[in-house]
């Protein structure tokens, strides 16, 4: 039980990649508090799945708006304890060629993925600080060092999302608190479209297939874990050897 004691929130909770990241914090001990914004059935299946012990809840949490992580934080806190492990996992991707974008593309793509994840992290540090310390998980892309075609407000959102976290792990290393993130390969969720999943995408990946959301989980699970204790400001890649940045 690597986490047995820990709180955490997932915003994105409920779905995908997200989903298995609840999962696998809870079935490491922690107490998990699953965000949603839509298909709230999701996020309380994955309560009700867990083992009784294990105690969890599903809060409605839209980190576009500070009142609503504010609310979803003093309903964990009242049913939970103190949040000691973020994950912002929240974002959304809309494919579109870059002369086809516009600024409220681009803006609401940031608000989720980038902004979002600012937001969050400044109302749970607080928290963490009072509690000596905690560690937050941001999710990224591989996309950030391949590019991506289509991919520009996702990819420029991801990108900064990198720069937030090495930003919080310096600030806030010295109060205990530890900042990484997760960078996602081609991951078999909603997102990935199956008509890319071809044999000659697949030999492009040392390991030769696409990754499955329990990866993802593993990785976020272990980086918020004492395991993780001398590690932060990284920038773990999950994507079978696509991206092997120095």
């Amino acid at each position: 039980m690597k986490l047995a004691g820990a709180v955490a929130l997932v915003t994105g909770g409920n779905t995908g990649i997200g989903a298995a990241i609840s999962r696998g914090l809870a079935a490491q001990g922690a107490r998990v508090a699953i965000g949603f914004v839509e298909k709230p059935d999701e996020a309380r299946a994955i309560v009700e799945g867990a083992e009784r012990e294990r105690k969890g809840i599903a809060v409605r949490c839209d980190v576009t708006d500070g009142s609503s992580i504010a609310s979803a934080l003093a309903q964990i806190e009242d049913e939970l304890g103190t949040v000691t492990a973020l994950v912002n996992n929240a974002g959304i991707l809309i494919r579109s060629p870059f002369l086809d974008t516009n600024d409220e593309l681009f803006s609401r793509t940031m608000d989720v993925a980038l902004h979002g994840s600012a937001r969050c992290a400044r109302l749970v540090i607080p928290g963490m600080m009072r509690a000596g310390g905690g560690a937050i998980v941001n999710l990224a892309s591989e996309l950030v060092n391949l590019g991506g075609a289509d991919h520009a407000p996702y990819v420029a959102a991801k990108a900064g999302v990198v720069g937030l976290t090495r930003a919080l792990a310096r600030e806030f290393g010295p109060r205990g608190i530890r900042v990484n993130a997760v960078a996602p390969g081609p991951t078999a969720t909603r997102m990935l479209r199956d008509e890319v999943i071809t044999p000659e995408y697949l030999a492009t990946i040392p390991l030769g297939r696409i990754g499955h959301p329990e990866d993802v989980a593993g990785a976020v699970a272990f980086l918020l874990s004492e395991e993780a204790a001398w590690i932060t400001g990284q920038v773990l890649g999950v994507n079978g050897g696509l991206v092997m940045a120095g």
